[in-house]
């Protein structure tokens, strides 16, 4: 009997598993959407601790595209914030990234350069509305499809690892009826 008893009781006492962690994976994108948080809070201790380690990770934003951590920087500093000390280095040359939205049914190309015999790596989070509207696809210079996914969860990413060096198209789709905003990060 006590056979029986023990798994039931061992089971039973065993902690519960804790939730799935819901946030992107990729430390650029997880902090691009704990900067966009703390913006929209208010938090302008955390909005310079998301600069401080959006600069620590080496991203910055792609050509053309709004440097986010000098927007945040100015903005925390007008409302009295100080910058603390991180106790990390960051990286030489580290990712690009790019914060844009689609309106519904719409899609977005962006040609990149990628170094043929370094590993490439496309990662892409929903920044606000349905996440499961959007989808990634990366076409090489012959126009064959190197990856297509769908985002539908905190971060989705392709990688590959080019054999020559060469432009890559990627292309972001909305795919439903609402606004979506993502952000891209590019490696």
């Amino acid at each position: 009997m006590i056979r029986l008893l023990l798994p039931a009781l061992l089971v039973s006492a065993a902690p519960a598993a804790p939730a799935a962690d819901m946030r992107p994976a990729d430390p650029v994108l997880r902090t691009l959407l704990e900067g966009d948080a703390a913006h929209a809070s208010g938090n302008h201790a955390a909005l310079l601790n998301s600069v401080q380690a959006l600069k620590a990770l080496g991203a910055t934003p792609a050509e053309g595209q709004e440097d986010l951590a000098a927007r945040w920087t100015s903005d925390a500093k007008a409302h009295g914030a100080a910058p603390s000390t991180l106790a990390f280095r960051g990286r030489a040359l580290g990712p690009a990234y790019r914060r844009g939205s689609l309106v519904p049914g719409a899609s977005m190309t962006m040609r990149q350069l990628f170094l043929g015999g370094q590993r490439a790596q496309i990662s892409v989070a929903p920044a606000s509305g349905d996440a499961a509207t959007l989808s990634i696809r990366v076409h090489g210079a012959d126009g064959k499809t190197l990856c297509a996914k769908p985002v539908g969860g905190p971060q989705v990413d392709c990688a590959w690892l080019p054999i020559f060096t060469d432009r890559y198209d990627i292309v972001i789709e909305n795919g439903g009826k609402a606004a979506v905003g993502f952000y891209l990060i590019l490696r």
